[in-house]
């Protein structure tokens, strides 16, 4: 009789039971708020990280235009003597991409990969600035879905333009 009694003893009771579901409850409602925005941190981590890549690539090309006076080949297929590609007074590219939806390939080796676009305006948007809806308040320095980056080929730099 008493290996009976220890084998039906061996089990939870209801109150251990229902306090581990409620210690359950509080640790998620702690843990999921954190892990909500986590997909629109990574974008926007990744777009600021192709926006300081992109930036390196335009001041190597500079460097290389400074450096050579003409006679070299930049980024990713960008030339030099064609004045639609480049600036030769700046020494900047004039252009980051072929196409719209490859708007990077010439000034990046994954160019075709960064998922960037580039809209009938001029404006090149990436994971975040195309759509994460934007939150209250906007922070600065930080691309949302009302954003944009800008490309000036006169100074060679990529700037957000937070709207």
């Amino acid at each position: 009789m008493s290996i009976l009694n220890s084998s039906l003893r061996s089990g939870f009771t209801l109150i251990e039971l229902v306090f581990v579901i409620i210690v359950i409850g509080v640790l998620s409602a702690v843990a999921i708020p954190k892990f909500t925005g986590m997909r629109d941190n990574a974008k926007i981590t990744s777009e600021l990280s192709t926006a300081a890549s992109v930036q390196t690539a335009i001041d190597a090309c500079h460097g290389e235009w400074i450096i050579n006076e003409g006679d070299f080949t930049c980024g990713n297929g960008i030339d030099p003597s064609d004045s639609s590609q480049f600036d030769a007074t700046s020494g900047y590219p004039k252009v980051l991409g072929n196409s719209d939806t490859a708007p990077l390939d010439l000034i990046l080796k994954n160019g075709k990969t960064v998922q960037w676009v580039k809209d009938n305006q001029g404006h090149y948007k990436g994971p975040a600035s195309r759509t994460i809806k934007p939150k209250n308040p906007d922070i600065p320095g930080k691309p949302d879905g009302n954003d944009w980056w800008e490309y000036n080929s006169t100074t060679g730099t990529l700037t957000l333009i937070d709207n």
